[in-house]
């Protein structure tokens, strides 16, 4: 489980401490301190893993150790002077050890060095179990010219004409200190904490984890329960051991009270389906439970699927190297076919039960995929939505679907088709690229069950397996994204030639669709044009300011009432559609604009580079500023309108084409009669 643990100190000759035996029992090298005349060295089993961040304007010196504490201590000589900072942080035990690095170099490189200081990092990794790291961060910034800079002025405190004062008959004037660096100001640790926990969870996040951790107390969290002791290698290790376990055993016997009461609650959720079951559709579930090895329902019919690919996946990588992978393919095949009866069976029930539930919405309206997660929240909050709630939660489930379902397949962030696409090119590419070398093709692969790839070197085959991983999770994205964008546009559009118009501007419509029409209703000829010239606002002044300040990162998303105007900032392609409507409302200042697409630029910097260092081929997605208008006029361009309809010339022509066939078909079979 992830826990947050970082503790700041200070090393400072005041305390009795050394820069350099600090540094030297953190790193495990031999340091030899130029102001005492001896060297400091601390044997370990196992070596950390130390390195050096250095700012802008930081000297070369700067990145030696030993030279570095040196000049530390030689610079600072009270017998008070504070040396460094000093934090440890407990690294998440989820991450690799690569990931646990990369991670704190980030963190480290952004709270730290870009603000001036040095860090001196080292890894412990000792006690498996406890991962962790020390930095050691230097007090004084640098100047230009790379020589020390100081981290405080004083200020002489002067009256209204200029001149010093003095306290009562005191020959020292009046003087306050001026901080240079906010590395000391009140709250900067909290601040440093709290920047720590969200990097942890923003990795989580991208690597959809659950795991999340916080700075804050348990108590400040809301949470009834005694928190662990972070337990070190110190002499009171084995009894914060005990009090650890103590603690963990009362939040077992918690936790077991919370799954009776999560069953009982369950039991509730599956009512709204098990009143709309007749008798031999309960026994086929009781079969088909049996057969898949878990309870056949919404929830859990996901999570087969998810796994069954996954291990499918898996599998057929095995297969590419010449392994006999016969029986768990089998295997596989036939959970397939009792996970499709089973989603067969509960499609069924999901429809009487909507349509029992919710008989003033159009079940044509609505794709399966939605009408289910409707039935999911319906159990879930134990609730029947009405009015605009109801609309307000289909229209949600809308924007979401895509992404819910993407996670089915792979990990990675949903991107647009035209970036999809280019990935598969380019897998697909370098991919033929090394089975050229061969004299092979992608295809043979497949045709030779693998064995072609034995004459290829290691590194060969593994970037080959990857590759099929990567293609097979593409075009199963692929056919989510087609699926999900001809439900919508079809219910729009019902005249549209869907077959006739490339995904990417498919996409461009579905992200219009989902901004200005969330409800899906048919558009007429009439409409489409009334909605193309002249694009309704969909929200107030007041929810412009909410919605920008949401965007600039001073308002949460629980703080926004209106649902609608949270589902389109929650992605990214209406996310721009409500700012270019932001910018056509007069009460709304260029400054407002421009602090909102500052704050996103460096928001997604973090997101973006990480991606590019976790997804092969990765290309970011950067959605142009544009008003409604502008946008509306652009994806409707007249040559997919001659798509969206049917003019009533074709339509009169098809017609009398349709009705001479049949009349030539009338006289053939009564000629035939005839003879």
């Amino acid at each position: 489980m992830a826990i947050f643990h970082m503790n700041f100190s200070n090393i400072s000759s005041g305390k009795g401490r050394s820069a350099i035996a600090s540094a030297s029992y953190r790193s495990g090298e031999k340091l030899c301190s130029e102001m005492e005349g001896k060297s400091y060295f601390y044997a370990k089993d196992v070596m950390p893993e130390s390195f050096i961040l250095v700012p802008e304007h930081a000297p070369s010196w700067a990145n030696d150790r030993e030279k570095l504490w040196n000049q530390v201590e030689a610079k600072d000589r009270k017998v008070n002077s504070r040396y460094a900072k000093e934090f440890n942080v407990a690294l998440p035990v989820e991450l690799s050890a690569q990931e646990q690095k990369e991670l704190l170099i980030a963190y480290v490189q952004e709270n730290f060095v870009n603000e001036g200081m040095v860090a001196d990092i080292a890894i412990h990794r000792d006690h498996p179990g406890n991962p962790h790291a020390h930095v050691m961060l230097t007090n004084r910034p640098f100047n230009e010219d790379g020589t020390w800079g100081i981290k405080s002025k004083k200020e002489y405190i002067l009256d209204e004409h200029g001149h010093k004062t003095y306290t009562g008959t005191s020959k020292y004037p009046k003087s306050r200190k001026i901080w240079l660096v906010d590395w000391d100001k009140k709250g900067k640790v909290e601040e440093w904490r709290k920047a720590w926990a969200k990097s942890v969870n923003r990795v989580f996040e991208q690597k959809n984890m659950p795991d999340r951790i916080s700075e804050k107390t348990l108590e400040e969290q809301g949470i009834d329960s005694a928190a662990t002791q972070h337990v070190g290698v110190t002499g009171k290790r084995h009894e914060r051991e005990k009090f650890n376990q103590s603690v963990l055993a009362n939040r077992k016997d918690r936790a077991q009270l919370k799954n009776i009461d999560d069953k009982i609650h369950h039991e509730r959720r599956v009512q709204t389906l098990k009143n709309h079951l007749s008798f031999s559709e309960k026994r086929a579930i009781a079969t088909l439970s049996k057969q898949l090895q878990t309870f056949v329902n919404l929830e859990n019919l996901d999570d087969k699927k998810r796994l069954l690919f996954n291990w499918k996946n898996s599998l057929l990588i095995r297969q590419a190297v010449g392994e006999d992978i016969t029986k768990q393919l089998l295997t596989i095949n036939q959970q397939n076919q009792s996970l499709e009866k089973a989603n067969q069976l509960l499609d069924k029930v999901v429809n009487r039960t909507f349509q029992s539930i919710y008989p003033t919405v159009d079940l044509e309206q609505t794709t399966i995929a939605e009408r289910r997660e409707l039935i999911k929240e319906t159990d879930s909050e134990q609730i029947i939505f009405t009015g605009e709630n109801l609309k307000e939660r289909l229209a949600m489930i809308r924007t979401d679907i895509l992404n819910k379902e993407i996670l089915i397949f792979t990990k990675r962030p949903y991107v647009s088709w035209l970036v999809l696409e280019k990935q598969r090119q380019r897998t697909t590419h370098i991919m033929q690229t090394i089975l050229e070398k061969k004299g092979y093709q992608v295809d043979d692969i497949k045709r030779s069950k693998g064995n072609i790839l034995r004459h290829f070197t290691a590194e060969e085959q593994d970037y080959l397996k990857r590759g099929l991983k990567d293609l097979q999770a593409t075009n199963e994205i692929k056919k989510v994204v087609q699926i999900q964008y001809a439900g919508v546009l079809k219910k729009t559009f019902p005249d549209m030639n869907i077959d006739q118009v490339a995904m990417v501007d498919q996409e461009r419509i579905y992200t219009a669709v989902i901004y200005f029409n969330p409800a899906l209703k048919q558009l007429s000829e009439h409409d489409f044009n009334q909605l193309k010239n002249n694009p309704p606002i969909q929200f107030s002044t007041r929810e412009h300011q909410q919605g920008l300040a949401y965007l600039s990162g001073t308002l949460s998303l629980d703080n926004i009432q209106n649902k609608n105007l949270v589902r389109v900032l929650s992605n990214e392609g209406t996310k721009q559609l409500f700012i270019g409507e932001s910018v056509q409302d007069p009460q709304i200042t260029s400054e407002q604009i421009e602090r909102v697409k500052k704050f996103m630029a460096q928001e997604n910097k973090v997101f973006e580079d990480y991606r590019r260092e976790n997804i092969r081929d990765y290309q970011s997605v950067h959605y142009r500023e544009t008003t409604p208008v502008g946008y509306l006029s652009n994806v409707f361009n007249s040559a997919i309108m001659k798509l969206l309809y049917i003019d009533e010339e074709r339509r009169k022509s098809e017609l009398k084409e349709t009705e001479w066939v049949m009349e030539k078909k009338k006289r053939q079979h009564h000629k035939g009669l005839s003879r």
